[in-house]
């Protein structure tokens, strides 16, 4: 990670925010926890803030772990291993058609153009 003090700032926002997302999600479905953080918000922010950033930093990397295990189980790779600590998949697109089906293709396109030869030869005659 870099030492850039905005980097720092902007990674500890969004470790803040994903924990007290997190807390919000818990205080909804207990009514206990969400009387507790109220009161805590008015009259403690800073430990709160605290708080929220450790559980953010926690759920970063749980969600991580589940992508990066999510990735190898789909053939995408191992371990990160790239500068910032994920590895690059390169995709290249093949054809996924048969040789046979591409000459089938151009046969009927064939038949079609001779299909519309006539037809239009049968308007000009009639």
């Amino acid at each position: 990670m870099s030492s850039d003090p905005i980097t720092k700032t902007l990674q500890k926002g969004f470790r803040m925010a994903l924990g007290a997302t997190a807390s919000l999600v818990e205080s909804v479905q207990d009514a206990r926890k969400w009387d507790d953080n109220l009161q805590r918000l008015t009259t403690d922010f800073e430990s709160l803030s605290q708080e929220w950033e450790q559980k953010g930093a926690v759920t970063e990397q749980e969600a991580r772990g589940a992508v990066d295990s999510w990735m190898s189980q789909q053939g995408f790779g191992g371990t990160p291993s790239g500068a910032d600590g994920y590895k690059t998949v390169n995709t290249a697109a093949a054809p996924v058609a048969n040789p046979g089906v591409e000459e089938d293709l151009k046969d009927l396109t064939a038949q079609v153009s001779a299909l519309r030869q006539e037809l239009e030869n049968l308007k000009n005659q009639g």
